[in-house]
C-alpha cells in the first residue's frame, strides 16, 4: 500500500499533519459522511532497489512541487542513508530524464532510480557518491594490520589478537545499534569469540562446534537472568551476531594452525576486497556498485594468491576469493540491519568498524573453500 508523504511545513499552513491529518479527516467523515469529497489527485513517487530497502515501500504519494522539493522532503523523511543515495540517483518524471527544477503535477509518476538500474543524474554531483570517514577506515586498516602482524608470532598470541578483534567489532556494531533500538545483547555475545577461538585453539574442530554451541546456549539461557532481554527480536540478533563471531574468531584460529601463509593469504584476499569495495564507493559513483568492487578486488588478491604460493594453488585460491567476497557482502548486509534497521548494500553506515561486518563471516567460509578443495 503506498504511503503519503506529506509536506514538512504543513503545520506552518495550518493543517494537520501526518497521523493528526488522516484523524482529522476521519472525523470530519464520522460527523458527517454527506459531505465527503474524493480526495483531489496526487503525484506518484516510485522508488527502486535500494530506496525501496530503505523507505520500506516501492510507492509514495506527495503532493505537488518541484522535483528538488519533493527530494527534500522524501531525505527528511527516510534519513540520511536515503539522502546519501540520491547525489549519483536518477529522476524520471512520466518516463523521461529531469533535473531538480522540474514541476511534478497532480497526474505525474516520478521515479528514483539508482545507478545500477539505469539512472542518470537528477542534479550534477557535487560530491563522491559515499562519503568514507578517515577515522573509520583507520581503525578498520590498524585491525587488519594487527591480524596481519600476528600470523608472524606465535599461535597463542594470534589467538588473543583475533579475540580482541571481534570484541572491538562487537563493541562497535553495539553501539550503532543502542543509539537505534538497543536490541544487540552485548555481554551475551561477548562470550563467544574468547570461547571459540579458545576451544578452537585446544581441540581443533570439535572445539569449533562446541564454542559454536556455547555461543548460542549463552545468548539463549541469558534472558532467563535479565528479563529484558527476553525479546524475541533480541535473542535472534544476539544469537545471529554471536554465532557470526564465534564462528569467525574459531576459523580465523583454524586457519592459522593450517599455516601462516594460509592466514596471510585470506587476510590479503579480505584487505583487498574491502579496499576495492571503498574506492568503488567513493569513486564509482553512478557506474559500479561496491559489491562489485568487493568481487573483482577478492578475484584479484585470490589470482595472486594461487600464483605467488604453493599451499594454495589457482583453482582454489579463486574459489575461495568467490567466497570471501560472498561473505563480505552477506556480512554487510547483517551489518546495516543491526546498524541501521534496514538492509542496504551500497550506502555508509554509522560506526568505526564498517568495512570489518564481512570479515566474520568471510573466514569461516574461506577455510571451508580450503577443505571442500583440499
Amino acid at each position: 500500500m503506498a504511503q503519503i508523504l506529506w509536506p514538512c511545513d504543513d503545520k506552518a499552513r495550518g493543517r494537520p499533519n501526518g497521523d493528526s491529518r488522516r484523524q482529522w479527516a476521519g472525523q470530519r467523515s464520522s460527523a458527517s459522511t454527506a459531505t465527503r469529497l474524493p480526495l483531489p489527485p496526487m503525484p506518484t513517487l516510485r522508488l527502486f532497489a535500494r530506496f525501496r530497502e530503505i523507505a520500506g515501500t516501492d510507492t509514495v504519494v506527495v503532493e505537488e512541487g518541484t522535483v528538488g522539493e519533493i527530494l527534500d522532503r522524501a531525505a527528511a523523511e527516510y534519513g540520511g542513508a536515503f539522502e546519501n543515495s540520491l547525489a549519483s540517483a536518477g529522476v524520471w518524471v512520466n518516463g523521461d530524464p529531469v533535473d531538480r527544477s522540474a514541476s511534478v503535477g497532480a497526474d505525474d509518476e516520478m521515479a528514483i532510480i539508482p545507478p545500477v538500474s539505469g539512472g542518470s543524474y537528477a542534479a550534477p554531483q557535487t560530491r563522491p557518491a559515499v562519503n568514507v570517514d578517515p577515522a573509520e577506515s583507520i581503525l578498520s586498516v590498524i585491525v587488519l594490520a594487527a591480524l596481519l602482524v600476528s600470523a608472524w608470532v606465535p599461535l597463542e598470541w594470534f589467538v588473543v589478537i583475533s579475540v580482541g578483534a571481534a570484541l572491538a567489532w562487537l563493541w562497535d556494531l553495539a553501539d550503532t545499534n543502542s543509539a537505534r533500538d538497543g536490541s544487540l545483547n552485548l555481554y551475551a555475545a561477548f562470550f563467544a569469540p574468547p570461547i571459540a577461538a579458545a576451544a578452537t585453539y585446544a581441540w581443533g574442530y570439535e572445539g569449533f562446534a562446541g564454542g559454536l554451541a556455547a555461543a548460542i546456549a549463552i545468548v539463549v539461557f541469558w534472558p532467563i537472568f535479565e528479563a529484558r532481554w527476553r525479546g524475541v527480536e533480541s535473542i535472534a540478533m544476539t544469537a545471529s551476531v554471536a554465532v557470526v563471531a564465534a564462528a569467525g574468531s574459531g576459523a580465523l584460529v583454524m586457519l592459522r594452525m593450517m599455516s601462516t601463509t594460509v592466514a596471510l593469504s585470506f587476510i590479503l584476499i579480505v584487505s583487498v576486497a574491502i579496499v576495492a569495495a571503498l574506492v568503488t564507493a567513493v569513486y564509482g559513483g553512478q557506474t559500479i556498485d561496491p559489491n562489485i568492487g568487493t568481487l573483482v578486488g577478492a578475484l584479484v588478491a585470490g589470482l595472486l594468491t594461487g600464483v605467488a604460493t604453493t599451499e594454495i594453488d589457482l583453482a582454489t585460491g579463486l574459489f575461495a576469493a568467490v567466497a570471501v567476497a560472498a561473505g563480505l557482502i552477506a556480512g554487510r548486509v547483517l551489518g546495516s540491519m543491526i546498524r541501521s534497521g534496514s538492509i542496504v548494500h551500497t550506502v555508509r553506515l554509522p560506526g568505526q568498524l564498517t568495512p570489518l561486518d564481512g570479515l566474520w563471516l568471510a573466514v569461516p567460509l574461506y577455510w571451508l573453500a580450503l577443505v571442500l578443495l583440499g
